[in-house]
């Protein structure tokens, strides 16, 4: 048997209220200084109104008090005993019950509020990566335009470099052929007169200059 108050098993003395319901001799004590009620139908309760019983009763004690009753009187008694004894079982059984679901639901409360933490967590977590994605959409969007200008800064430049490769090409094609016409001979542009060769055989010469002299 448990005390409905406090459920905590009783052993030895305990109080039975008129109410049907079994409470331990300090619970009593705290209900009567403090003009309460029964913790279990509310009744409000006086010392009339509670009667101390004892749980575990020896044989002296149960031939003394069953002395002397007649067999209607200790069927009924039996009866009352035996349903007071349902109620009570009834009660402990309900207060498990209401026990094991208030636990139940304080731990779905702290696993809810561990999911919620965690749904929070992964909400803030999925906004950071979308902000991020936009970002990162952003920022390969001005890639592209950079990419596109250089693509077109490129193709500018091939265009004046080509030009350049065709200004150089025939800047160096004229360089050639005017080197070609310096390095040509001056008789080609200026052609001399023939002179007599005084120097290639002076003594002849000499001699046939000389004859006609003698023959005069």
């Amino acid at each position: 048997m448990r005390c409905n108050a406090c459920w905590r098993d009783l052993e030895g003395r305990a109080i039975s209220t008129t109410c049907g319901h079994l409470l331990c001799t300090e619970d009593a004590s705290k209900i009567l200084s403090n003009d309460g009620a029964c913790p279990i139908c509310d009744q409000v309760l006086s010392k009339s109104l509670m009667k101390p019983v004892d749980i575990n009763p020896n044989e002296e004690w149960i031939n003394m008090a069953m002395a002397g009753i007649s067999p209607q009187i200790l069927m009924k008694s039996a009866y009352r005993s035996v349903m007071f004894y349902i109620a009570q079982r009834d009660l402990e059984m309900q207060y498990k019950m209401n026990r094991v679901v208030a636990q139940c639901r304080q731990k779905c409360e702290g696993m809810q509020a561990k999911f919620s933490e965690k749904m929070e967590q992964v909400h803030t977590a999925y906004q950071k990566m979308g902000k991020r994605c936009q970002m990162m959409e952003q920022e390969v969007e001005n890639l592209t335009k950079d990419k596109q200008e250089l693509q077109e800064k490129f193709s500018e430049k091939s265009r004046q470099k080509r030009k350049l490769d065709e200004m150089y090409d025939q800047l160096r094609s004229e360089y050639e052929s005017v080197k070609r016409t310096a390095i040509q001979p001056a008789n080609n542009f200026y052609p001399r007169h023939q002179e007599p060769d005084f120097f290639s055989n002076p003594a002849v010469n000499m001699m046939e200059n000389r004859e006609p002299i003698r023959k005069g």
